[in-house]
């Protein structure tokens, strides 16, 4: 099971690697896109997200979290403003210009996840999905049993 394990941890290595390294998202970092992405959503449904939230959905750490918050501010594409209801939370919003630079860089990537069903193929693509998040699942459950 070893040589499994090692195999399947470079195959794991290689995967992130080629998200890390932006190939996915253009114009903003893996993470700002994330982030984007799930304030994008929100929007969509009228709503808003806070710092915490984007934290326990995305599993990146508060002192990260910041960090990428402050960038997209300073980029223009979100928008902090105090709760009404509670003063102590912010509410995160995606700015118009904000949701323009995310629908590109997501077009981005549609385009390269499109080429990839093409070279891998569809039936091939929708078997791999449910195992995909399974794998992600475990995972999940893996680590928070540590």
């Amino acid at each position: 099971m070893e040589a499994l394990s090692e195999e399947l941890l470079s195959a794991w290595l290689r995967l992130t690697s080629v998200i890390d390294n932006q190939r996915l998202v253009y114009g903003l970092s893996f993470n700002e896109a994330v982030v984007c992405s799930l304030l994008e959503r929100a929007g969509r449904r009228g709503g808003f997200l806070t710092a915490s939230a984007l934290c326990a959905r995305t599993g990146i750490l508060k002192s990260q979290m910041n960090v990428i918050l402050r960038s997209l501010e300073h980029k223009g594409l979100i928008s902090r403003r105090q709760s009404d209801r509670d003063k102590r939370q912010v509410e995160l919003r995606l700015l118009p210009e904000g949701a323009a630079s995310y629908a590109a860089s997501h077009q981005q990537a549609i385009h390269l996840v499109d080429r990839l069903i093409s070279s891998v193929g569809e039936e091939r693509i929708r078997q791999l999905i449910p195992l995909l998040h399974q794998v992600v699942d475990t995972f999940d459950t893996i680590q928070q049993e540590v």
